[in-house]
């Protein structure tokens, strides 16, 4: 596969960094896919803990996990984070504090005496 000049000109700055042995270069190549998809982790964990919980120690907690161990931390975050969101735990009590609010009171009806079989006498 051969690299078009134009872009050859234009990327020939970033070449210099990279290692002219085919397998060493795809080598980088695979350790910047890495750096980059653990970077992602660490983002997507940020971002998603701070939609879920307003606690400072579980957020960082998160996000150090994540950071440190990239793949096997963000496995890890996602069985510790809480299951609903903030707006999840917004809605559901709005939903049934509504709920309640809806229900009527349920009265006992009162009983009636039963009715006797037997006549009456006069």
């Amino acid at each position: 596969m051969t690299i078009p000049p134009f872009f050859q000109t234009m990327f020939e700055p970033w070449f210099v960094f990279l290692a002219d042995d085919p397998i060493f270069r795809a080598l980088q190549f695979s350790l910047l896919l890495v750096g980059v998809i653990a970077v992602f982790l660490v983002f997507f964990a940020t971002r998603d803990i701070l939609l879920r919980t307003n606690s400072f120690i579980l957020t960082f907690f998160s996000i150090l996990l994540v950071a440190f161990f990239p793949v096997i931390g963000f496995f890890l975050y996602l069985l510790i984070r809480p299951s609903r969101t903030l707006r999840e735990k917004e809605m559901f009590s709005m939903l049934v504090s509504i709920q309640k609010s809806l229900e009527k009171p349920v009265k006992p009806k009162k009983q009636k005496p039963a009715k006797s079989t037997t006549p009456k006498k006069k």
